[in-house]
């Protein structure tokens, strides 16, 4: 099965649009002619819902022709393992977001045109030249530092409300709900964590052996019993005064850019706020650093995207008229010392993300084909060991163990 899905009848579809477009574009004579849908992702660009585009034609109140490109989300209430990944709590979460957060935010995301528990519709930034990069391919020095000045923003902009404003920000967090690793016992898709970490080590196993990954084999095994409780501790919410909104899930897939004329990145949005957690900035970091950045820029430019994220994250408090003293607390040692102390997460991710982020064409999950047994049998299944995907791991892990141990 394809992972498009016309979720709408043509008729729905029509009556759907024009009703949503009359009220985003306050025309309330706008018609709606015509929907001509595509599937909006490729199989293993996307795994919590289905994405559509849709070109809408029709015309405005003032008779004049009307055309307008679309992008929907979709949540797969069909499918079997919907309450195993929590489907309903993550769009639940990203029409909060999407209707409560953002319009708090400035150039963090692109323009919302309605937003659901069921479908969040967005207006199509492709045509404006926004691109997701390829997924396998991870990010050169300029998209890193775009996206750590992006996630800077989001963070100085959602700790300044919350400093000026804690009781508005608390409002705004407070029906987020915790989809990977929720503090109850209920399945979620963050307890497939422990076997991202054996298949990890299985792909370390398969290198050459050194004294240093020997130890790093060793490290990342003792890890796995008491992973899923580490994470649980790491992801608590509003547990310092510094805590502050962050994405969650930003990773190469959920990341637009747009270039200049040159090729230079001149913007970056953010999308799929259906993590976004009240926690340190340095969960945002790591997820992004270890998830997306290129080898040798984790090995030899990790420092200089500290520096980069910090400047900005301060800039931008000052900007917005935070306290002399806060600014001077969010020193560039306070964040050292979050990364450190958060670091365990965005090295547990990585062995998880590598699996989506280098996944060839055979290894691609089709969300709509598969059910609960999958998950059991997968664990089963002799899942192939690949060299670019050990190599990844080898980089994470060994700058861990360099950087925080």
């Amino acid at each position: 099965m394809s992972t498009y899905i016309a979720v709408l009848m043509p008729k729905e579809a029509k009556e759907f649009f024009q009703t949503i477009l009359r009220k985003y574009e306050n025309d309330p004579k706008l018609e709606v002619t015509s929907c001509i849908d595509e599937s909006g992702s490729k199989i293993g660009d996307n795994y919590l819902s289905v994405v559509i585009r849709t070109t809408i034609n029709g015309k405005s109140g003032n008779g004049k022709s009307y055309n307008k490109t679309v992008v929907t989300k979709h949540c797969p209430h069909w499918r079997p393992t919907a309450k195993l990944v929590r489907n309903a709590e993550v769009f639940q979460n990203e029409a909060h977001v999407y209707q409560n957060i953002l319009p708090h935010f400035k150039n963090i995301a692109p323009p919302y045109i309605y937003a659901s528990p069921d479908e969040i519709v967005m207006d199509d930034l492709r045509l404006e030249g926004y691109v997701v990069q390829p997924r396998s391919n991870l990010l050169d020095m300029e998209h890193c530092t775009a996206v750590v000045q992006k996630l800077a923003s989001l963070h100085a902009t959602s700790l300044a409300l919350k400093l000026s404003n804690p009781s508005l920000f608390t409002e705004l967090m407070a029906p987020l709900q915790e989809i990977l690793f929720p503090q109850d016992e209920t399945p979620s898709l963050g307890q497939s964590i422990e076997m991202s970490i054996d298949l990890a080590v299985k792909h370390l196993k398969s290198l050459e052996q050194t004294s240093e990954l020997v130890k790093a084999i060793e490290f990342l095994d003792s890890q796995r019993p008491a992973v899923l409780e580490t994470m649980k501790a790491l992801t608590k919410p509003a547990q310092d005064k510094y805590n502050l909104m962050s994405h969650g899930d930003c990773w190469n897939n959920n990341i637009l850019f747009k270039h200049d004329a040159s090729g230079r990145v001149c913007d970056v949005k953010l999308i799929d706020f259906q993590i976004v957690r009240h926690v340190s900035a340095a969960i945002d970091f790591h997820y992004f650093v270890y998830s997306s950045a290129q080898s040798p820029i984790i090995e030899s430019q990790y420092d200089e995207l500290i520096q980069i994220y910090h400047r900005h994250f301060t800039k931008i408090l000052r900007e917005l008229r935070v306290k002399d003293a806060d600014v001077q607390a969010l020193s560039l040692d306070w964040f050292r010392n979050q990364l450190k102390n958060h670091a365990p997460y965005g090295l547990f991710t990585s062995t998880w993300l590598v699996n989506a982020v280098l996944a060839e064409d055979e290894d691609l999950i089709n969300m709509d084909d598969i059910d609960m047994e999958f998950f059991k049998n997968r664990q089963e299944d002799k899942i192939p060991i690949k060299a670019n995907k050990a190599h990844r791991i080898k980089c994470i892990v060994l700058h861990y163990m360099r950087t925080y141990l």
